[in-house]
C-alpha cells in the first residue's frame, strides 16, 4: 500500500529524532479511513438492486461501511450492459484512483428526467460513527471525469451534486431523509456551476433530531459562495486564503469569475477538499464551528453556527455520521442518449478534531555528524 503524505511526514521527524510534530495531539485521533484499495470490488447495484441497503440487514457492502442509498436507471443490473450503477469500487477502475492503481469510489452521475426537477441518480455512502464526536475533522481527494458535463464554461444550470454530509442521527429513524426527523444537525457539501461560475454551495440543517431543522429562520440554511473573492479573509488570523487557479497558478481569491477547471483542474487532476465541524457549547448558543479548506487553504470559517437551538428536552448530540457521494440533480442531455459522467473519491480520512492550521517549522538538522 502507498504510504499517505501524513504517514511520510511523521515517519521522517521520528527518523531525525525531532520532536513529534505530527502525532495524534496534533490531528486528533483518526476515526476511520479508507482508500478502498483494499475494498473488494464492489457496486451499488451488483448485490442488490434496492435503493436502501443496510448491513444491519443483511445487505453486502463495501467493508467498514454501514448502508448505502442509490438509485441507478441504468447499469449491467438493469440490463444496461454499457453502462455504470452509481456507485463502482473496482480494480477495473485502476485510472480512476489516485496515483493510477489501486481502488476509489466512483460516483457516477445520469443525466435522466421523469418530467420535473428531480433528483435521479443517487450514490450516498453511509457511515455510522459510534459513539459521537464533539468535533469531526473530514479529508478526501476528488477528481472530476474527462467527460465531466460542466468542464465546459458553457455548461452552466442549476444542475447539482450533493458530494459530502456530515451530520448527527438519532439511531433509530431514517438515516438519510432529513425531512424525517431523525437527523439534524447536516452540513452538506454541493458541487454547482452556474452562469456565476464554479460555487461552493453549503446547506446546513438544525437540530436537535425532529427540531429546528431550518433554524426558525435564526441561521442561514444554506449558501452559494465562489471560490474567489467570497473566500477572502477567511484564512487563520483573517488573511486571505493563497489558493491557486489550478490552470494558471494566479490567486483565486482576486479573481472575479472561476470556472470547473479553475478550482479543480483539468482531466486526471486531483483536489484536496478538507471539511470541520464542532458542535456548539449548549443548545442556542451561537458558538458551533464550520471550516472548509482547497488544497490546505482554508476558504470558509464560520464561527457562529448555533447547531443545536433551544429544544423541547433541553438536549445536546454529537456529530455521529459521515455519507460521500449524493443525489444528483443533473437534466442536460434527453434521457434516450444514457449520459453519465463521474467523479472519484479517495483517500478519505476523518480525525476527530482539526489539526493545526499554523505551518510547522521545519525540525532542525541532526547534530554530531561530520564528515572523515
Amino acid at each position: 500500500m502507498v504510504l499517505t503524505k501524513r504517514v511520510v511526514i511523521v515517519a521522517l521527524f521520528s527518523a531525525m529524532g525531532s520532536a513529534p510534530l505530527l502525532t495524534s495531539p496534533a490531528f486528533g485521533e483518526v476515526i476511520f479511513e479508507d482508500n478502498f484499495d483494499d475494498q473488494p470490488d464492489w457496486t451499488s447495484t451488483m448485490f442488490s438492486t434496492e435503493k436502501m441497503q443496510k448491513r444491519s440487514r443483511g445487505a453486502v457492502l463495501p467493508n467498514g461501511w454501514d448502508l448505502i442509498y442509490q438509485d441507478t436507471k441504468w447499469s449491467p443490473e438493469t440490463g444496461y450492459i454499457n453502462n455504470h450503477a452509481s456507485l463502482e469500487i473496482l480494480e477495473t477502475n485502476a485510472d480512476k484512483a489516485r496515483g493510477g492503481e489501486g481502488k476509489a469510489a466512483v460516483m457516477w452521475r445520469e443525466s435522466h428526467s421523469l418530467g420535473w426537477l428531480n433528483w435521479a441518480s443517487d450514490s450516498q455512502l453511509w457511515k455510522y460513527l459510534e459513539g459521537g464526536y464533539e468535533e469531526l475533522y473530514v479529508e478526501f481527494y476528488i477528481r472530476f471525469s474527462d467527460n465531466w458535463w460542466q468542464r465546459s464554461r458553457g455548461n452552466t444550470g442549476n444542475w447539482t451534486s450533493k458530494i459530502l454530509r456530515v451530520g448527527s442521527w438519532d439511531g433509530v429513524g431514517d438515516e438519510v431523509n432529513g425531512a424525517a426527523g431523525s437527523l439534524g444537525p447536516i452540513v452538506f457539501w454541493d458541487y454547482k456551476q452556474d452562469d456565476y461560475g464554479m460555487r461552493n454551495v453549503l446547506a446546513f440543517r438544525g437540530g436537535p433530531w425532529g427540531e429546528n431543522y431550518r433554524f426558525n429562520g435564526q441561521y442561514s440554511d444554506g449558501v452559494s459562495l465562489n471560490y474567489t473573492k467570497n473566500t477572502a479573509g477567511n484564512e487563520e488570523d483573517g488573511k486571505n486564503p493563497l489558493h491557486t487557479n489550478a490552470l494558471t497558478g494566479a490567486p483565486l481569491v482576486s479573481s472575479s469569475t472561476a470556472w470547473h477547471e479553475d478550482v479543480f483542474g483539468p482531466p486526471a487532476h486531483w483536489t484536496k477538499m478538507a471539511f470541520y465541524v464542532k458542535m456548539n457549547s449548549a443548545p442556542g448558543v451561537k458558538d458551533g464551528v464550520f471550516r472548509q479548506w482547497i488544497n490546505g487553504h482554508r476558504i470558509v470559517n464560520k464561527e457562529n453556527v448555533p447547531w443545536v437551538m433551544e429544544n423541547s428536552e433541553n438536549i445536546m448530540v454529537k456529530w455521529n455520521y459521515i455519507a460521500i457521494g449524493g443525489n444528483d440533480y443533473l437534466q442536460p442531455i434527453p434521457n434516450e442518449q444514457r449520459f453519465e459522467d463521474w467523479y472519484a473519491i479517495d483517500d478519505l480520512v476523518i480525525h476527530s478534531s482539526m489539526p493545526y492550521e499554523k505551518q510547522m517549522v521545519a525540525p532542525n538538522p541532526p547534530v554530531g555528524i561530520g564528515i572523515k
